[in-house]
């Protein structure tokens, strides 16, 4: 019913909004990943405090061992975030090329939570926009629905992938 209220202009008016939101979910993720990459370099350059603070402290096993544990837990966590965001700034790039061309969800389409009587055009055309970067590129899909849980588990195994390198490099040299 919706669709016969709507005119041409509405229907462009809609594309422009999302794009336009696609488009600044963009700019605020490159800015993430520019943060992010300060913040290494930053944390880069007081790395030598942390490891000598580290080191003072009495601990029951060498202080080589305790580096090589904090520098772990920073890489895997730098690593992480990084992929993470990167991930995502290309979910929604692909998003904010996918609007210009994809073809919005007919409203049977569309399942609406309790309460809902209709999908609003928008809707219907983000949710195919969506669809339609889940079949094209379902790598970058799976960036925005990652739960906690998941990034923790794999930061966990890159931790101790670091930790195993570290305690290598430092019994080999």
């Amino acid at each position: 019913m919706e669709e016969l209220a709507l005119t041409p202009r509405d229907k462009q008016d809609a594309r422009i909004a999302l794009l336009r939101y696609y488009s600044s979910q963009c700019v605020a993720h490159g800015a993430y990943l520019v943060a992010m990459a300060v913040g290494f370099f930053g944390l880069l350059a007081v790395a030598p405090l942390i490891l000598g603070c580290v080191a003072s402290i009495s601990l029951p096993f060498a202080p080589e061992l305790a580096r090589g544990v904090v520098i772990s837990v920073m890489l895997s966590i730098f690593i992480v975030l990084f992929i993470y965001i990167l991930g995502r700034t290309f979910f929604w790039g692909y998003l904010t090329t996918a609007i210009l061309s994809v073809k919005p969800k007919e409203e049977s389409e569309v399942e609406c939570e309790s309460g809902r009587t209709t999908a609003t055009f928008i809707q219907r055309l983000h949710l195919a926009c969506v669809d339609y970067v889940r079949e094209k590129h379902r790598w970058a899909a799976k960036f925005p629905t990652l739960r906690i849980s998941t990034l923790a588990l794999i930061c966990f195994y890159l931790f101790v992938i670091f930790t195993i390198i570290s305690l290598a490099l430092l019994y080999l040299h």
